[in-house]
């Protein structure tokens, strides 16, 4: 076989390979998925008769694969072990995605960059919150315990003949409910990273035992996934802030976090988004990144501002408030 096909061929011969491996009704296709970030990936998308529901398997690894020696034929073995895993042995009712009385209970939100997601936001119902949009989803339960989201499009909104504000109040009363947030030390997290990673161990005791470096929280949901969204939660901010008596930092660490910086007084932002520059640039995959700097919480007005530079090099100050989306 041929090692040296480009992305293209390499997907035609995929699916070529793959349709004998499959009931004859299976349908075999490449879709390209719209992803964070104005990023998208090709992936593989195999429908079997009776089902409406299909996983998505994402390519480019796997052509990473090929071009290092890995045959066209161990791939098809690989890509139908792992499609046999993530598959799902029964239909989800159709009424869930036509029936809004079904879909509302499993709505969610979601926060992204508003710049970085612009041309993809005109086919979203969205709402901007300072420098960031906030998107909705709905939910599904898989049958072996984890979630998936479908992204709510405007055809939704239209196919359901209901608006914006009714799918944002119903999405910022699930939120509590399906994806419950919490707070905890920077150190707690690295000490259970630390038992599957011995490496980080010099970092976290370096962390518990100087007095110079910041104490850091770690703002998410039970799930860690999409869990920045968690800093519009209703009165969770606040309701830290108060309980230790200090304004706050949030680094945007991804989409999945956010980091909290207890302060008395206002740091370098110059600093601050430097440092999220840097670790969004060395360390993090575009398609996770959020922003490109800080915000800071205000307990006095109970606010949050974006410490962004606009092009004269000073700082934004115009705050939102924390519960803009709860009035």
């Amino acid at each position: 076989m041929n090692q040296n096909m480009n992305f293209s061929e390499f997907c035609d011969a995929l699916i070529r390979a793959l349709t004998p491996m499959f009931p004859e009704q299976t349908t075999i296709s490449i879709q390209t998925i719209p992803k964070n970030n104005n990023v998208s990936f090709e992936a593989l998308i195999i429908h079997e008769p009776g089902t409406n529901i299909s996983p998505t398997i994402y390519l480019e690894d796997y052509y990473t694969l090929y071009r290092d020696g890995t045959s066209l034929d161990e791939l098809c073995e690989i890509i139908c072990d792992v499609f046999l895993e993530v598959r799902l042995n029964h239909p989800i009712d159709p009424g869930f995605f036509t029936d809004f009385a079904q879909a509302r209970q499993r709505l969610i939100f979601q926060v992204i960059s508003y710049e970085k997601n612009e041309q993809r936001l005109h086919d979203l119902p969205h709402l901007q919150y300072l420098d960031l949009a906030v998107i909705f989803c709905c939910m599904l339960r898989m049958e072996n315990g984890e979630t998936a989201t479908v992204t709510i499009k405007n055809e939704h909104l239209a196919l359901w003949d209901t608006d914006l504000d009714t799918i944002k109040k119903q999405a910022f009363a699930n939120m509590p409910r399906l994806l419950p947030a919490y707070i905890q030390p920077i150190t707690d997290v690295l000490r259970e990273l630390a038992t599957e990673h011995p490496c980080i161990l010099p970092l976290l005791r370096l962390s518990e035992h100087n007095p110079d470096i910041p104490r850091l929280y770690v703002l998410t949901n039970e799930t860690q996934i999409g869990g920045a969204s968690c800093m519009l939660y209703p009165h969770i901010l606040s309701d830290f802030a108060d309980s230790i008596g200090k304004d706050l930092y949030l680094l945007p660490s991804s989409i999945h976090e956010v980091l909290l910086l207890p302060t008395d007084m206002r740091h370098s932002e110059a600093s601050l988004n430097a440092l999220v520059r840097q670790v969004n640039e060395e360390q993090l995959p575009l398609t996770q990144q959020l922003s490109d700097h800080v915000y800071f919480y205000s307990r006095e007005l109970k606010s949050i501002c974006s410490c962004a530079q606009d092009n004269s090099r000073s700082y934004s100050c115009s705050y939102a408030r924390a519960d803009f989306f709860h009035e």
